[in-house]
């Protein structure tokens, strides 16, 4: 199997778990008047990370690979910035979000073309629905900015 695949399926669980603690700092953190909108939304996009982050993971071991499991293993892989700010406005939420899942939209499509080129149907099909959901989640995003 790819080892290509394997390592950006090991990024992408980096990647994931950084977007995963980023959303928590954002939840518990958020300040302004959608407050409570902000913190259920951001509720519910780690859940929905957790869930593709454990798929991810998985389909990385299923090809042979290694998930990475630690800390410091997704910290140096990531790409994804992680401020510890202590407060966030509902927009800079918003908008650290969208930056974000514009991100991971973006390598998911080039994981799903690099599985595509070589017959890989599990991994292609397992991001094709994940890219789907963050058309969707970027879209509502980019509406809630105006």
């Amino acid at each position: 199997m790819s080892t290509k695949i394997n390592e950006r399926l090991s990024n992408h669980v980096a990647d994931l778990a950084a977007v995963f603690f980023k959303l928590h700092d954002y939840h518990w953190h958020v300040r302004g008047p959608r407050f409570k909108t902000i913190h259920e939304l951001t509720e519910s996009y780690y859940d929905d990370i957790n869930e593709v982050l454990d798929a991810v993971a998985e389909r990385l071991v299923q090809r042979g690979g290694v998930a990475p499991a630690s800390l410091k293993t997704y910290m140096d892989k990531t790409k994804i910035a992680v401020p510890e700010k202590g407060s966030y406005t509902d927009e800079e939420v918003v908008a650290g979000v969208k930056a974000d899942f514009e991100y991971l939209l973006k390598e998911f499509k080039e994981t799903r073309r690099l599985a595509a080129e070589e017959d890989d149907a599990a991994t292609d099909n397992l991001f094709a629905d994940y890219i789907t959901d963050l058309e969707k989640k970027i879209w509502m995003l980019r509406a809630t900015l105006g």
